[in-house]
């Protein structure tokens, strides 16, 4: 298969979401070797940017074994979105996202993410200042709507891509539903029958059967796979081969989990440092050893020590 997003050829069926506060720099790195076609920066604060945020600025790093990567931002303002973008651009990444889909309170309370479903003449306007600003292919992801009396899904989609996007990501639940319930994968189809730019699915994809039924169902170009992610970056490769050959893949062993846990783990200490590297990782941990005969054992190794060499040898002498 071959999906072209601008001059971005996509050649896998899977991509990595954007997850606040997951996926960084190893993360992505992780899921990329893992088979996801293309992967995503957690969203970033394009007022951030703006001022020079060091937190925020943080985000934006990545390296050229993550590509192709996009960057996805958010914010209310065209202006201070044109700006970051113009910021973004010349870091030259793949892709800028803008994000028109999340349901936190922090971010609809100022106007941005999903509050914008509520007003689709200011999304346009600054998916506009956006694409008029950088030499990049942009894209956008949304939701169906703000609530299940304004699903706006097909008229936001077809604006956008008049307002130049160059693919469209839809989550089908509203935002005051917000990871609750059930998506309706309907809303992806419409979609797709009323653009002609790619559409990509997500929500709730966990397994390479779900990943399959959503394609076939829908009619999606790629599936975007975030929570399902979690302690399984090899999904990204499952659902590849599912999709492609129509059979699984063998089933990861134990060791083999602990394996990429390692791996993860030397990822981001190299990238962050040990300090930041290790803290930032616990929560991979508990992931990753969720289920797993000897989790207790390893997370004990892994969760409360300081020394990066200690935390390997725990996990080598816990997870053999």
């Amino acid at each position: 298969m071959e999906v072209k997003i601008g001059n971005v050829v996509v050649k896998e069926p899977s991509v990595l979401a954007p997850l606040a506060g997951i996926t960084d720099s190893a993360f992505r790195t992780i899921c990329r070797k893992m088979g996801a076609a293309f992967v995503c920066s957690e969203m970033i604060s394009a007022d951030g940017i703006i001022n020079g945020n060091t937190k925020t600025l943080r985000y934006i790093f990545f390296s050229d074994e993550e590509r192709p990567i996009s960057i996805q931002i958010f914010g209310e303002s065209p202006e201070i979105m044109a700006r970051a973008s113009n910021y973004i651009n010349r870091l030259n990444p793949d892709i800028i996202d803008i994000n028109f889909g999340c349901p936190q309170k922090k971010v609809t309370k100022k106007g941005a993410g999903a509050a914008l479903l509520r007003d689709i003449k200011k999304m346009e306007k600054i998916t506009r200042a956006v694409v008029n600003e950088v030499d990049l292919p942009v894209t956008a992801k949304i939701r169906s709507g703000w609530s299940a009396d304004c699903i706006v899904a097909v008229d936001v989609a077809q604006s956008l891509e008049n307002a130049g996007v160059k693919a469209i990501t839809v989550h089908p639940r509203t935002c005051s539903m917000g990871f609750s319930g059930k998506p309706d994968w309907n809303i992806i189809k419409m979609v797709r029958k009323n653009i002609n730019i790619p559409v990509i699915g997500n929500g709730d994809i966990d397994t390479p059967e779900k990943a399959k039924k959503m394609l076939d169902s829908t009619g999606c170009d790629l599936i975007m796979i975030g929570r399902g992610s979690l302690g399984t970056p090899w999904i990204f490769k499952e659902v590849n081969f599912f999709i492609i050959n129509g059979y699984k893949l063998p089933e990861v062993k134990s060791t083999e989990k602990i394996d990429f846990c390692i791996e993860h783990l030397k990822l981001s200490i190299t990238k962050k440092g040990e300090y930041y590297g290790i803290r930032e990782m616990r929560k991979h941990i508990g992931w990753y050893t969720k289920g797993l005969p000897f989790s207790t054992e390893i997370r004990s190794c892994l969760l409360y020590t300081s020394d990066a060499a200690d935390e390997l040898d725990g996990v080598d002498l816990g997870g053999r």
